[in-house]
């Protein structure tokens, strides 16, 4: 048996999911906790995929991954139809979804434990994790 589709969906899936975490837990936790100047603009431009269809988006990342983009030009770089562009696809598709779970979690914190762990000695780190 040939098992080298499902090494690629594992190796997609593990990277855009590590993409997601590290891009879109500061944005969750700058969307709630922070008010900010062009918050919405922000907001908005990272749940284009949500309301977007499918061929939009997917025309969208073919401009940007495909040969006559900013990545070409300057890093002489062409990524589309990799594994790579997948990857990329994968993240901008679920960085939305992850972006409002994380965000709804976080705001759903109340500040007063998180005082309360700091005033008794943890650090920002332990505070966020625990």
């Amino acid at each position: 048996m040939n098992w080298s589709a499902l090494w690629l969906s594992l190796r997609i899936t593990a990277l855009s999911t590590l993409l997601m975490v590290l891009a879109g837990l500061p944005l969750a936790l700058l969307f709630a906790r922070r008010s900010f100047r062009g918050r919405v603009a922000v907001e908005v431009f990272i749940m284009l995929p949500l309301v977007l269809p499918p061929s939009v988006t997917g025309y969208y990342l073919l401009r940007l991954l495909g040969r006559e983009n900013l990545l070409s030009n300057w890093f002489a770089v062409n990524v589309l139809f990799t594994w790579q562009a997948a990857v990329v696809a994968s993240t901008v598709v679920g960085l939305p979804l992850f972006v409002q779970a994380a965000r709804a979690a976080i705001a759903g914190v109340d500040p007063a434990l998180e005082n309360a762990a700091r005033t008794l000695g943890s650090s920002e780190l332990e505070v966020f994790l625990l």
